[in-house]
């Protein structure tokens, strides 16, 4: 959505700490440099002691700053940060003296001190413990030695001036920060400052904080699943199954991982293809350990099932912008569903229930998948009584009406798995690729599985083509939409950092061995009932997304407003004092 997609352009802002040492020369050089500037501009009259104030206020802080981080906060705080804490708010205070040779280097000296004590406070209640008592003394020591070394370069008489000027700066972060925490803790009952240390913890330590987070504004849901059961004589088993539940919000948090995570659960000597249903990230696990509800509910089926060697030949049927591939098994049938070349974001629970019930009147089972294959950007969600989700609706009726009366024949599959030589940041998730092929009456179909969240617009088309040109009839592309894949964004689909050409030889390779791997087989076809799982909630992304928003939207008036009372307060202090 769009509130989604402008939290997730934060990301940019993001990046990793250089090394120690190289932030810790460039303070020494940054020292050198001030001095011989100052040395020069002067006509060799003026002090050489600034540069070495301001560099040795900043080593000072370096060097203490993460062991007083270390006892007092959360977090840890590692070296690397430290040292460019410290060299950012050396810089910081020397454009603030930059400006104070022209008016006044106490006065501008002063005013650096205070404003990089409300920085480092910020960076450190946010990336190590959002208790602002617990981090004031850690933030504070590059500011109290600027202070020490002040009195050689101004004297003791600008001592208390600072100091005042000094707990002017302290009252105003204190106050930005208690302000900035207020929306999402009125909003939600969530502190944002707590929300952003758990979030950096797993972009850089992998920490599962974030979890905690979510179980406090999750709530339980009772949703169904679909299974379609395979056995095949001397082969392994095989699932294919579609849950109703959502892969996020990102990386291995939540529910980022889950159908990898369901895929293991399950006997190794069964092949498991877990699919997308119709979830949004409302339907986001708050924690991989939900997964067991769904192996459970997935269980509880197989007591009573009854397989067929019967299934029916797959049809292709279309209603404005949506194509289903739909095929019978025996008294079930799956549905899957793509836009492409539109795009297609997640279908929203209610329309996979509402074409399960219309189902319903032919069908014991509805396998409902969203392929979930053409993406460009992040878009809306589709709703029921959205223009899109009408067409999915209706297509997917039709399909079904088609195949009610269509002849079923004794079947064979074959299935095959490859891991693909590509990373997560290039979009594929840990299962690769799985290749699920069935033949009807001498069809043959190709279910071919991603392990990625969606597929960039255009690519869809090529890996089809190709999987037909190798001797398929028909073929889909689908994706388990897995946010393993997405870091931060929202936005990395199979095939934007791997050209479909350098993913087509694996691709075909899979096919091949699911050909090859196909002999005749039967099928049974369950609902359960996935029960109390917990997830984030109706519209509760959209809601902390907005949240979000108006909090961002408004940090700059009250920093710049907070920032402007802080440097006149402290004008006024020095006018009073001269």
């Amino acid at each position: 959505m769009a509130t989604e997609a402008k939290t997730e352009n934060l990301s940019k802002y993001l990046f990793s700490a250089p090394v120690w040492w190289q932030s810790l020369i460039i303070i020494i050089v940054l020292g050198l440099l001030v001095d011989g500037a100052v040395y020069v501009l002067s006509g060799g009259t003026g002090s050489m002691m600034y540069g070495v104030a301001f560099a040795a206020a900043a080593v000072a802080a370096m060097l203490l700053t993460k062991p007083l981080v270390d006892l007092l906060g959360t977090e840890k705080l590692t070296w690397n940060r430290s040292a460019l804490v410290a060299l950012a708010s050396m810089i910081f205070s020397l454009l603030w003296m930059a400006i104070g040779f022209a008016l006044n280097a106490a006065l501008a000296y002063v005013l650096g001190l205070g404003f990089i004590l409300a920085i480092r406070l910020m960076v450190l209640t946010a990336i190590c413990d959002y208790r602002i008592g617990r981090m004031f003394l850690p933030a504070a020591v590059q500011t109290v030695a600027g202070i020490i070394f002040g009195v050689y370069l101004f004297g003791t008489g600008y001592l208390l001036p600072a100091v005042l000027s000094i707990l002017v700066f302290s009252l105003a972060i204190i106050t930005f920060l208690l302000l900035f925490d207020r929306p999402l803790r009125k909003a939600h009952g969530i502190s944002a400052m707590q929300f952003i240390n758990a979030f950096l913890a797993n972009l850089t330590d992998g920490s599962k904080g974030l979890e905690e987070y979510f179980r406090t504004i999750g709530e339980a849901v009772t949703v169904p699943e679909t299974s379609f059961f395979f056995r095949r004589e001397g082969k392994k088993d095989v699932l294919f199954v579609v849950p109703n539940l959502h892969p996020g919000p990102l990386s291995e948090v939540g529910g980022g991982n889950y159908p990898k995570h369901l895929h293991d659960m399950f006997s190794p000597q069964e092949t498991v293809f877990v699919s997308h249903g119709c979830a949004t990230h409302d339907f986001n696990l708050v924690s991989e350990s939900e997964c067991e509800k769904i192996a459970e509910a997935i269980d509880e089926t197989r007591a009573d099932l009854s397989y067929t060697p019967l299934a029916g030949r797959p049809m292709r049927n279309r209603f404005g912008t949506v194509s289903v591939l739909s095929q019978r098994f025996g008294r079930s049938i799956l549905l899957v569903t793509t836009r492409s070349p539109e795009m297609t974001e997640d279908l929203d629970y209610a329309v996979g229930a509402i074409v399960m019930a219309e189902g319903h009147r032919w069908y014991e089972n509805v396998g409902f998948v969203d392929a979930h294959n053409c993406m460009v950007e992040v878009t809306s969600v589709v709703l029921p009584a959205s223009h899109t989700g009408s067409e999915y609706i209706r297509a997917s009726t039709e399909a079904m009406e088609q195949q009610a009366d269509a002849e079923l024949s004794e079947f064979s599959i074959g299935v095959s798995q490859k891991v693909l030589p590509f990373s997560r940041e290039q979009g594929f998730g840990d299962m690769g690729v799985q290749v699920l092929v069935t033949e009807v009456a001498g069809t043959k179909t190709a279910y071919v599985l991603f392990d990625g969240n969606n597929v960039h617009m255009g690519v869809r088309e090529v890996l089809r083509d190709a999987v037909i040109a190798a001797g398929v009839t028909d073929a889909e592309i689908l994706t388990t939409d897995s946010h393993v894949v997405n870091t931060i964004s929202g936005r990395n689909p199979v095939g934007m950092a791997v050209p479909a050409e350098e993913i087509l030889p694996y691709l075909l390779d899979a096919v091949a061995e699911a050909v090859a791997d196909l002999s005749p087989a039967h099928v049974a076809s369950a609902t359960g009932m996935c029960r109390d799982v917990v997830v984030f909630g109706p519209s509760r992304t959209v809601q902390l997304s907005a949240t979000v928003n108006a909090m961002v939207i408004n940090l700059l008036p009250l920093s710049v407003l907070l920032l402007l009372a802080s440097i006149l307060i402290t004008l006024l202090i020095f006018l009073f004092f001269s």
